[in-house]
């Protein structure tokens, strides 16, 4: 079993600018290696945070649940039912099988992050990453899984460029629904642009204001990422990925 840290996920391949059947892997393997870095910037940084750090540590990992949260929530209500009505009802069943063997874990982790932010628990490092790895060990083969259920040629023999486009708009609205701005800075700080240049497609003036206003206002909490907040891949996590 792959633990610890989590290798990316390889970008498939494709044209993902010009392609709408091969975006869809393409972008979900890019939205999945966010949050690889993400939780592996957890088991990076958790074992060395002191008893100043643990509230911006905390509102760190909670915004990494409560954005792995909606993404799940948005393949669930949104995605797989709109891609099961032309795919065959079930076709998503093992994407949200996997969803249900991992949450358990996960959520409970989340309520202990919760918990500790509020000086409701101690922060104990050991037992904090290890109830994380219980769930992200099971989460890092769905990661991997999911991206083969969106292959450019399944897609094609089901769907319409209309039809998907019609589907990337339900998607885009329900995500537009329940994000937050105040957890958009995980992208930025997990994202970085030597593996994939074009991801996320951020429009300038927002990204700006995620950069210097949002990031800049919430305190120190955005450290903990991999990344810098132009997108760059910090020193201390080349060797974590060299390999990809």
């Amino acid at each position: 079993m792959v633990s610890y840290p989590y290798p990316l996920i390889p970008t498939p391949p494709g044209d993902w600018k010009s392609n709408i059947y091969d975006l869809q892997a393409i972008r979900m393997a890019a939205i999945h290696n966010i949050f690889i870095r993400a939780l592996n910037s957890v088991f990076y940084h958790g074992p060395n945070v002191g008893p100043n750090d643990v509230p911006g540590f905390m509102k760190y990992c909670i915004s990494l649940a409560n954005s792995l949260h909606e993404h799940h929530t948005t393949e669930e209500t949104t995605a797989f039912p709109a891609l099961e009505a032309k795919l065959g009802k079930g076709t998503m069943d093992g994407n949200v099988a996997q969803h249900e063997e991992f949450m358990p874990k996960f959520e409970e982790w989340a309520k202990l992050c919760k918990k500790i932010a509020a000086n409701e628990a101690e922060y104990n490092a050991t037992e904090f990453l290890d109830l994380l790895r219980a769930s992200t060990d099971v989460l890092y083969p769905h990661f991997v899984d999911e991206v083969s259920t969106l292959e450019s040629s399944i897609l094609e023999k089901h769907f319409t460029e209309a039809e998907l486009r019609d589907i990337e708009n339900l998607i885009e609205k329900k995500v537009q629904e329940q994000s937050s701005i105040w957890n958009a800075p995980l992208i930025i700080v997990n994202t970085d642009l030597s593996f994939n240049p074009w991801f996320p497609a951020i429009p300038a003036l927002a990204m700006f204001i995620l950069r210097h206003v949002v990031i800049n206002c919430m305190g120190d909490l955005w450290k903990y990422g991999q990344c810098d907040k132009y997108m760059r891949l910090k020193d201390e996590f080349k060797s974590m990925y060299d390999s990809n």
